[in-house]
């Protein structure tokens, strides 16, 4: 049954929610009778909860006996938490470094449920610096961070983020259609970086990507710095720390090569 301490909580949620931990909490797969009883659901209302869950890729069902198990998507979900709880630790140390040598405020990005989350960060410590105050950012196309792993996504995958994520909604002004988004996320994985210039030119953004043994770009490195300070004499040195960085995190991350990056 559920079971909420607020009261503040969307009951379906919490029942689909029952049934994961139902599945995950079982020895053996478990048919909708069963579960409906075991949570003191209905079973039809059961019988369509399952259903999305199914259709999602959450929950699994076996056509032979018509019971249920935990789909694929809860062991993405779960490399997802491993990999969140794992990258700060192991880039922190990489990231105070370029903070240190930029002498500017860094942080690295992941992708969680369609947002940037900043699961690390070092803030500058000089009078002017740009600062990342929120936790998580939802407007991908203006985070350059998130640029860098859409770069990164497969078509699919990409396609499916910008018709959840509409560009005209975004504040990005460098990206207003389409045609727009396919132009600057092929620049990044050009280039390996991707560098961009925000709030009406006063902010440039950098990110490389970090990436796990698969060759897979689960993280993001990135350096904000007021447009005031920055001299375009710098940005080759800039860019190749950043990208230095996400290296050697992808490196104790596993990942045995190294991208193939081109100074700007």
């Amino acid at each position: 049954m559920l079971n909420s301490r607020s009261g503040h909580h969307v009951q379906s949620v919490g029942r689909a929610l029952d049934i994961l931990e139902a599945l995950a909490g079982a020895d053996e797969a478990l048919g909708v009778t069963e579960l409906a009883r075991a949570l003191g659901l209905k079973t039809p209302t059961t019988h369509n909860l399952l259903r999305t869950l199914v259709d999602r890729g959450y929950v699994a069902r076996d056509e032979a006996t018509r019971k249920y198990r935990l789909g694929h998507r809860c062991a993405a979900l779960g490399e997802a938490f491993e990999r969140a709880l794992r990258l700060p630790d192991v880039a922190e140390p990489h990231l105070r470094a370029l903070s240190g040598e930029l002498n500017e405020s860094i942080v690295l990005g992941v992708l969680e449920q369609g947002e940037v989350v900043f699961v690390a960060r070092v803030e500058a410590r000089r009078m002017l610096a740009v600062n990342f105050d929120h936790a998580s950012v939802a407007d991908g196309y203006n985070t350059v961070c998130w640029r860098v792993l859409l770069a990164h996504l497969s078509p699919e995958a990409l396609r499916a983020y910008v018709a959840a994520h509409p560009i005209a909604r975004s504040r990005a002004e460098d990206i207003g259609s389409r045609r727009a988004l396919t132009r600057v996320l092929a620049q990044a994985r050009r280039l390996g970086y991707c560098a961009y210039w925000r709030e009406r030119h006063t902010v440039l953004a950098i990110a490389a990507p970090v990436l796990d043994a698969t060759g897979r770009a689960v993280a993001a490195v990135g350096v904000a710095l007021p447009g005031s300070r920055f001299r375009e004499r710098d940005r080759g040195r800039i860019v190749d720390a950043v990208c230095r960085a996400a290296d050697r995190i992808s490196t104790e991350l596993g990942w045995p090569g190294t991208p193939a990056r081109r100074r700007p």
